[in-house]
């Protein structure tokens, strides 16, 4: 678990030993957390990790079981009203009204907010999210990047100082991508904290500042993405055949700077630490077997979490006693009478029911 807090700024965010239990089920479990104001904060994860369940905390669709949570400086869950007011939310499903305009759209949630001068401020956004030339089109014919930038002008209508949003690209081509990502990081310099729950390595790369890695419902670490990417390495990808795959493995065992050796359908992935220089693992990888072609690439968000993953379980694995001998093994006398018990239960039902009624 690890908690993060950038200096000379006041945290926006602060969850300390954060738990949700939903029924019997343990969805977060003793999440400390903390992000500055004025920044861009990622969730990362895979499906089902807690991310969304961590944003549903921060906007009070549901409460903690255990431990507490921050918001702009006040502890929730709060009746104070105005609390609200300063976020803005953006889910993974737009729920945009089709058949009406962008303009109606916003002026209808404008409605909602109470915005004091509502047309001036749709336009504002409008013309901030890039969407003054669609503003008359009906929100069924716009593309997926588009419909996203609408909700997340929707979200910015009331001008929050905290935006949470969950995979804003989801679903868009790349150049939209950029677009969005262009957006989120002006809205940062104008003074917004924003919170992004994304799927995808390359997006909190490019916009966030920290990022905090999720996995069922714990945390495992906190840093920057360039402290992430660090950690989880480099990978060096090799073609070759199997046989000289086991000869290279061998090669390398115990070797500094190898996080982990993976092998391959195409031949072996080397995984290197951050500040591993790749052209002395190279010479050796040449001098041990033939090899087709190789290639040096930065960790993907995959193989990020298995690096995670496998330090996760190598320190609990030192926790772990190991189990107890079988019982029976310690007690075979007691297994004989058992089996033997069972066996002459068997006959006797077999005896019983074949009587004549």
């Amino acid at each position: 678990m690890g908690i993060l807090i950038m200096q000379n700024t006041n945290p926006a965010v602060s969850f300390k030993n954060v738990s949700l239990k939903i029924g019997n089920a343990q969805i977060l479990n003793s999440i400390s957390l903390t992000i500055p104001e004025k920044s861009i904060a990622g969730l990362l994860g895979p499906n089902g990790a807690g991310k969304t369940s961590l944003l549903s905390l921060v906007v009070g669709i549901n409460n903690p079981t255990g431990g507490t949570i921050t918001i702009l400086g006040r502890e929730i869950p709060t009746k104070d009203e105005s609390l609200r007011r300063q976020i803005g939310v953006v889910f993974q499903e737009t729920s945009l009204y089709e058949e009406l305009t962008v303009t109606e759209n916003l002026l209808f949630f404008a409605s909602l907010y109470n915005v004091e001068k509502p047309k001036q401020r749709t336009q504002e956004v409008l013309e901030l999210l890039g969407l003054s030339e669609r503003a008359k089109d009906p929100v069924h014919i716009l593309s997926g990047g588009l419909k996203r930038r609408t909700a997340i002008a929707r979200a910015l209508l009331h001008n929050p100082r905290l935006l949470v949003v969950d995979e804003p690209t989801l679903g868009v081509d790349v150049e939209t991508r950029h677009t969005i990502w262009e957006h989120l990081q002006f809205l940062r310099s104008e003074g917004h904290t924003i919170l992004v729950a994304s799927n995808y390595l390359d997006e909190a790369q490019a916009i966030c500042d920290t990022v905090s890695i999720l996995n069922k419902g714990k945390l495992l670490l906190s840093d920057t993405p360039q402290a992430l990417v660090e950690r989880a390495g480099h990978s060096l990808d090799i073609e070759c055949s199997q046989e000289s795959a086991k000869k290279i493995s061998e090669a390398l065992k115990n070797k500094d700077g190898i996080v982990r050796l993976q092998p391959t359908l195409s031949g072996l992935s080397i995984f290197l630490k951050g500040d591993t220089i790749p052209d002395t693992i190279v010479n050796i990888v040449l001098k041990t077997s033939h090899v087709n072609s190789f290639r040096f690439r930065p960790a993907d968000l995959a193989e990020v979490f298995k690096t995670l993953e496998l330090n996760t379980i190598s320190t609990e694995t030192e926790q772990i006693q190991p189990p107890p001998k079988n019982f029976f093994k310690r007690h075979p006398i007691l297994f004989t009478v058992l089996i033997a018990i069972i066996i002459g239960g068997i006959i006797f039902l077999e005896v019983w029911f074949s009587q004549p009624r």
